[in-house]
């Protein structure tokens, strides 16, 4: 399948976003690790927020993507079945 660049770009994002939820996690657990270690999931949670925002951010702006493209192939069939409905109303007409 065709993607275009924005669409290219926005893989790219997301997958970066998802390192940066791990990143942020990660750094921010081992930080806190010493201060006892409901603290340093708490951080970690916390730490992965950001992140984990744009990946919600992302995923919409790919959903609508997909959602653009099934609408625009949709619109393409009903196009065609318009067409062939025509062709096939205007054959009757001349065979009265």
């Amino acid at each position: 399948m065709k993607h275009s660049l924005s669409e290219t770009i926005i893989s790219f994002l997301l997958g970066a976003s998802w390192a940066l939820v791990f990143l942020g996690a990660g750094v921010l657990f081992w930080s806190f690790l010493p201060f006892g270690i409901i603290i340093a999931l708490m951080a970690g949670i916390i730490g992965s927020l950001l992140g984990l925002f744009l990946v919600v951010i992302l995923e919409l702006a790919s959903l609508q993507y997909e959602k653009h493209r099934e609408l625009k192939r949709q619109t393409d069939i009903l196009l065609s079945i318009k067409e062939l409905m025509e062709s096939s109303n205007n054959a009757s007409l001349r065979d009265n």
